[in-house]
């Protein structure tokens, strides 16, 4: 799917002064040609002195990340949702953003918990357009630690291409989908009540067909359809944890509700699952520790992110209750990165006192 393949529905968007939505596509549209003319110049050019490869890398790279912005809000624009758009499943183009900040954002700072500071540093001896090499020191309670990444730029532009091609394919179908109006909200309404494993899985391919989604999409139904999947089939002995995958497996369904009620341009009901007595101590926790706790809540739902253990492990520290520590260390040892993403989501829903 080309860009270009969009482009009468960007021209013909509404703009005007009380929405943004028409000025937020083309924004976006623009941005994205602009990145497309930057890969095309980036792979055409050959360089071999130091400055201009810097200059290229650096550009390459915030492209890139900027890219990734325009295409959710090159969705929100023309769908008014970011549904048709999760490029943090893409784990290539996930890890770019770190990256980027490493090396483009912010190299020569970085702060970690209990008062760390990182520093990136480029290996001259790696350094060339088609691959690059850089040190991370870490210093933290008076130790230091070094990561070293090693970067290619073609798998980058490979994953984008493809991320990009899917989200535009979806895209385009949801605009030229002739609207009507489902019994899917009806089912996932039976799925909230019943968790019904065969019937997650007729609703899934229900979804697909009814709006042309292949295998590739990055579609946020699908995604938290496949999440639901895991939920269900996770089996926890301890009767709290299992409480938090059940409010988890609600949640993820709710989601679903809501999406497949949006794309029809329709209401529904009002989906409420009561927060689990484990997830309640864990609020009063951050309640009680707000000012130090919030901040370390940001990244908690990302298994990847380079603060993800050190923000973990400074929770930990702040002498959380019994049930608080529980649900923490429920995150700590979860054996896959969904996992940690769901129980961390299930955290960072902590909604702080107003100011």
């Amino acid at each position: 799917m080309s860009l270009e393949s969009l482009k009468v529905y960007v021209t013909a968007s509404k703009k005007d002064e009380q929405n943004s939505h028409g000025y937020r596509a083309q924004s976006s549209f623009s941005m994205l040609e602009h990145v497309d003319l930057m890969i095309q110049r980036y792979i055409a050019e050959k360089q071999t002195e130091k400055g201009a490869i810097l200059l290229d890398v650096f550009g390459i790279l915030q492209g890139l990340f900027v890219a990734i912005d325009a295409l959710y809000d090159l969705a929100i624009g023309l769908t008014q949702y970011k549904y048709h758009v999760n490029v943090n499943s893409n784990p290539t183009l996930h890890e770019l953003k770190y990256i980027r900040n490493d090396i483009v954002g912010h190299p020569t700072h970085r702060t970690y918990p209990n008062g760390g500071m990182g520093f990136s540093i480029l290996s001259p001896e790696h350094l060339s357009k088609e691959r690059f090499t850089y040190h991370t020191y870490i210093f933290e309670k008076n130790k230091m630690e070094v990561n070293t990444k090693d970067v290619y730029i073609t798998p980058l532009f490979e994953a984008y291409e493809e991320e990009k091609n899917n989200i535009l394919n979806d895209i385009f179908k949801y605009l030229t989908h002739i609207e009507t109006e489902t019994n899917i909200p009806e089912d996932i309404y039976s799925l909230y009540e019943t968790l019904n494993l065969d019937l997650l899985h007729e609703i899934k391919e229900k979804f697909k067909k009814e709006y042309e989604l292949d295998e590739k999409s990055s579609h946020r139904f699908l995604w938290r359809a496949d999440l639901l999947d895991l939920l269900i089939n996770w089996d926890e002995e301890d009767k709290e944890l299992k409480e938090i995958v059940f409010y988890m497996s609600k949640f993820q369904a709710s989601k679903m509700y809501e999406i497949a009620l949006d794309l029809e341009n329709r209401k529904g009901a009002d989906l409420y699952t009561p927060i689990p007595s484990l997830l309640l101590s864990f609020y009063k926790f951050m309640r009680k520790n707000e000012k130090v706790a919030l901040p370390l809540l940001k990244n908690i739902h990302d298994y990847h992110h380079p603060l993800f253990h050190s923000d973990l492990a400074a929770l930990l520290s702040l002498n959380p209750s019994k049930d608080a520590a529980k649900l923490l260390r429920f995150l700590k040892h979860a054996d896959a990165e969904p996992k940690a993403f769901l129980i961390g989501s299930a955290l960072k829903s902590y909604r702080p006192k107003s100011k």
